[in-house]
């Protein structure tokens, strides 16, 4: 009888803990759901709305270091996505991209067991974004392997984040809203 009820004592208490987190996660969704849906607007009209398998061109420096090539010896998709105007409506998005991955991360560290899924997915998909577009609105910079690994993560696996990364995160209605 001693077992039987320590058994339901940890079922009850296992039970607790899934229900919270499960509340947890629904009140989430929100801040969750409107950050992949702006991140996805915005890399649509960043990329015409398709993932670009090129790669960016670039030469090697001391120190580890890369220089972009110039626009003329960049493969055209590449070439493309550099030529695209990055106005204040472009970084307007950004900021509030910023805040909301803020908002995110602070209600996952408040009593979310899966609070590192959260922060690492919203500062994956957010720096990835930043880099391409601090390197598409300075071309000219000198940028590191990591830079470049987080552009090419940004053009090239739009159909990843969308179909794995953020659906981990949003709202099922989301994750298919966003879905390629």
């Amino acid at each position: 009888m001693d077992q039987f009820l320590a058994i339901l004592v940890v079922a009850a208490v296992a039970a607790a803990f899934y229900g919270v987190s499960y509340l947890k996660k629904r009140k989430m969704h929100p801040n969750c759901d409107r950050f992949a849906l702006l991140y996805c607007e915005l890399a649509d009209r960043l990329l015409d709305g398709k993932t670009v398998t090129a790669d960016l061109a670039t030469e090697g420096l001391d120190g580890g270091l890369l220089r972009i090539r110039p626009p003329e010896q960049q493969p055209d998709a590449v070439r493309a996505a550099l030529e695209r105007p990055i106005g204040d409506d472009v970084l307007e998005v950004l900021r509030e991209l910023f805040m909301l991955r803020d908002e995110i991360q602070a209600e996952a560290s408040n009593g979310s067991f899966s609070k590192d899924k959260y922060n690492a997915i919203t500062n994956q998909v957010f720096d990835s974004l930043n880099i391409y577009l601090s390197i598409v609105k300075n071309p000219q910079q000198i940028i590191s392997d990591k830079d470049l690994d987080q552009f090419h993560y940004f053009l090239h696996k739009q159909a990843h984040i969308r179909n794995v990364t953020l659906p981990s995160i949003v709202s099922r209605s989301c994750a298919a809203s966003i879905a390629l």
